[in-house]
């Protein structure tokens, strides 16, 4: 109940941020779902991003004498939502930079209906992997994880070395679970793998029957899953209650504490996810434990996730471009700033962007879940 209390006290607090702006502040823009079915991400994401903010605030009185205003508007995971938030955001000029977006569909949205033809807003930090927001070079989002196709490649290379012939692949039935397909579909076909099985399932649903229905027919020895985690948990639950035997894998749009909050950790034992960020339960890096002491600072009592960690890089790669940015920060001139960081290093981890390089990051790695329900590497 303290975590509940303390997170929705935290999404009042920047929700109403907008009205109470200095002038001299520097604003940025999140639209996130904080509530809805991607709700555990999207609360990460803010949160992440708001423990560094704050820590830069107290510590440092904010970036070259301007206090970091973090404002964040619930999108629930709807494409209209995140849009009517974006344009707010893009019509206040006070907002600099944006950050945290999530899901394939609603950040493709945005570009899909025009809304950065002019203007050099720059998202940093958007939470997808599809190759539609990456090729062709895309001019205001700059990424800092690696894309649905390296994270496919892994795991299809991983039980390709286990032993698997035949795979099947569950997914979403929008442009999201399309390019998961695709990449497995160019994963399987360079190692000799039978893909056996594409079943999808609707969006904004857990009604996965037929889905499980026909990969259990299908008998493959892996089923990779490109989905969200309220599904994912499902189709796990159903597939193992089902006999089904094969490996399981999802990408990283699953989050182990929603997955074993829906069906135990029993039942989802053995479950593999990829991963695009640092393992944040474990301060190998001095990155980690940068975040670990922020968390236990500045969000006592909520435990590390992978999207919190999320959020602290997106923000840590913004503070270091606002500082190149200088003392009269604008839209334009973060978005230059973010191409000319260079390789950055965040302790441990370095990020890479240029003018055509908005990729910072293509590191990707595998992840359990244990007995426990803990991940496990």
């Amino acid at each position: 109940m303290r975590i509940k209390k303390l997170l929705a006290e935290f999404i009042c607090v920047v929700a109403g941020a907008a009205s109470f702006a200095a002038q001299a502040d520097v604003v940025i823009g999140q639209s996130a779902p904080l509530t809805g079915e991607a709700a555990a991400a999207g609360n990460g994401l803010a949160l992440g991003t708001r423990i560094y903010f704050e820590h830069i605030n107290t510590t440092e009185g904010g970036v070259n004498g301007h206090k970091l205003v973090h404002v964040v508007l619930d999108d629930a995971f709807k494409i209209d939502a995140t849009v009517k938030n974006t344009r707010e955001f893009i019509a206040n000029p006070q907002v600099l930079a944006l950050t945290g977006y999530y899901g394939t569909d609603n950040v493709s949205a945005l570009f899909k209906q025009h809304l950065f033809d002019n203007t050099p807003l720059a998202i940093v930090g958007a939470s997808t992997g599809a190759r539609l927001l990456r090729e062709p070079h895309n001019a205001n989002v700059f990424h800092l994880r690696a894309g649905y196709a390296e994270e496919v490649d892994a795991i299809v290379r991983h039980v390709a070395g286990l032993g698997t012939k035949r795979i099947a692949v569950f997914h979403e039935d929008n442009p999201f679970g399309d390019a998961g397909v695709r990449a497995l579909e160019d994963a399987a076909r360079l190692r000799n793998i039978v893909v056996a099985a594409r079943v999808s399932y609707e969006r904004y649903s857990t009604d996965v029957g037929n889905a499980v229905k026909d990969v259990l027919a299908a008998d493959p020895d892996t089923v990779v899953m490109i989905a969200v985690t309220a599904p994912a948990a499902e189709f796990v639950r159903q597939y193992r209650a089902g006999g089904g035997r094969g490996f399981l894998f999802n990408i990283s749009t699953a989050n182990v504490e929603g997955m074993t909050k829906a069906v135990g950790a029993t039942v989802a034992q053995g479950v593999g996810i990829s991963q695009v960020f640092p393992f944040p339960y474990s301060a190998t890096l001095p990155l980690v434990s940068e975040y670990q002491s922020l968390m236990s600072r500045y969000a006592k009592g909520v435990p590390y996730s992978y999207p919190s960690m999320e959020g602290f890089m997106n923000a840590k790669v913004l503070v270091a471009a606002l500082r190149k940015a200088g003392k009269s920060p604008t839209r334009a001139s973060i978005r230059q700033a973010l191409q000319g960081l260079g390789e950055l290093n965040l302790g441990g981890y370095p990020i890479r962007f240029s003018a055509n390089n908005h990729i910072g990051s293509r590191y990707v790695e595998l992840t359990v879940v244990s007995k426990s329900g803990a991940l496990v590497r």
